[in-house]
């Protein structure tokens, strides 16, 4: 057996395209696979929350009475930018410590609010109670309120957004 090598050379109009097809499948599935590499290596870097966002002034904050205040949170993951409303309870005593609690009931989920008239927090939807020091006093709610992460710079609040299991005696974050 005696192999000629035109055989090697010569490339039929259906071969052509099979091997070009090859190619170029190979070119796209390395092209799109760049994405998902890159989330492999470096997966959720940068979560919904992870960095600290401005949400007022010290100044502006009451001592020992609970305000809520609204703000933007910005996130990226992978491609996708975005921007997210959230609020928490923000609380400064004399010593202008301050402290924030997530908005969110530790029980179902709910939102809560501050009774000013018996000065505590209480959830309108299963009747839990907590202190102004977030203590759970009384209800179904299986812990205290859920303190978020705060850090003050140059006499401007930051806070840092998370979010929490509910439903669990635990502090676990989602």
């Amino acid at each position: 057996m005696t192999i000629d090598n035109n055989d090697f050379i010569k490339l039929t109009r259906r071969g052509f395209m099979k091997k070009s097809s090859l190619i170029l499948g190979l070119i796209m599935g390395g092209l799109l696979g760049i994405p998902f590499i890159g989330s492999i290596i470096k997966p959720g870097s940068n979560k919904a929350g992870a960095s600290f966002s401005k949400v007022g002034s010290l100044d502006s904050i009451p001592v020992n009475k609970p305000i809520n205040i609204p703000f933007l949170t910005s996130s990226e993951d992978a491609y996708l930018n975005s921007v997210e409303m959230h609020n928490i309870w923000i609380l400064k005593d004399e010593k202008e410590q301050v402290t924030s609690y997530s908005p969110i009931c530790p029980h179902l989920g709910c939102s809560f609010n501050w009774n000013e008239k018996v000065s505590h927090f209480e959830c309108p939807c299963h009747t839990s109670v907590w202190d102004i020091s977030g203590k759970l006093l009384s209800g179904p709610s299986p812990r205290d309120l859920d303190k978020l992460p705060i850090e003050i710079r140059d006499n401007e609040i930051f806070v840092r957004w998370e979010k929490f299991r509910i439903g669990i005696p635990q502090r676990i974050t989602t």
